[in-house]
């Protein structure tokens, strides 16, 4: 088997946040992340990620070689480094530090904010189609009158037409929560954490970041004053300040 003989280069994807390693030759090319497949730059080989990448190594070496390769003691090969890495690089959510990363651009946010919007938009008119559809399945004799602005409307029609909104928000909050993300900022490679790096959680992500802005947003001016923050030199809007979060980007 093929042993590994190259100086190495340790570095985490930005996505699953797999360790990697790459031959020190590769710097500043794309390699796919061993666990995603995303592909990642190799970074800068500063003496620190060597160490962090021998060290690893020598970890991984120590390990049981799988019952099909040569029963004698041997250096693990390419492959066999790769599956054990998958186990020994495993990063809990609450752990990852995204300190390091640079702020998002306005642009990635601005994409953002619009995907998100069309999903809304998207949701809403698939719950009036579907209110349609039973209007004319027998909802109702007249389906235009489930839809008249004469406080005519029942409850659960309006439950049908909210119904795909509500389960996008609440899809939309488990995002922020486990990921720092929404569907949008996932497209756009962008992620909302702490000031200190670390996934925001459902307190800074939904209820300090969304619940709490929406509620300022019924102050005359605010959300206009709270969007141009964002060409503030930190970069932050005013909701990032009230629930102590910053926009970062994965690349």
């Amino acid at each position: 088997m093929s042993s590994v003989t190259a100086i190495q280069v340790e570095f985490r994807c930005n996505r699953c946040w797999c360790s990697n390693c790459a031959d020190v030759e590769l710097v500043g090319t794309k390699v796919d992340c061993r666990n995603c497949g995303q592909p990642v730059t190799v970074p800068e080989a500063t003496p620190e990620r060597i160490d962090r990448a021998a060290a690893l190594v020598h970890e991984l070496q120590q390990q049981p070689v799988s019952a099909m390769s040569n029963p004698f003691h041997h250096i693990p090969s390419y492959a066999e480094l790769d599956q054990i890495a998958r186990k020994e690089s495993y990063v809990p959510r609450g752990e990852m530090d995204f300190s390091g990363y640079p702020a998002a651009s306005c642009i990635s946010r601005l994409i953002a904010s619009i995907i998100d919007g069309v999903l809304v938009v998207t949701s809403l008119i698939a719950g009036f189609v579907l209110s349609s559809w039973l209007a004319k399945n027998g909802f109702s004799d007249d389906p235009m009158e489930l839809f008249k602005e004469d406080g005519q409307i029942s409850n659960a029609v309006l439950a049908t037409i909210y119904s795909f909104y509500a389960l996008l928000v609440l899809c939309q909050w488990t995002l922020l929560t486990l990921h720092g993300q929404t569907v949008g900022k996932f497209v756009t490679m962008i992620r909302v954490v702490s000031v200190t790096g670390r996934l925001p959680g459902f307190v800074q992500g939904v209820i300090l970041r969304n619940w709490l802005r929406n509620l300022f947003s019924m102050i005359p001016f605010f959300s206009l004053i709270d969007v141009l923050f964002i060409f503030s030199p930190s970069g932050r809007c005013l909701h990032d300040y009230l629930a102590g979060t910053k926009v970062v980007s994965n690349v």
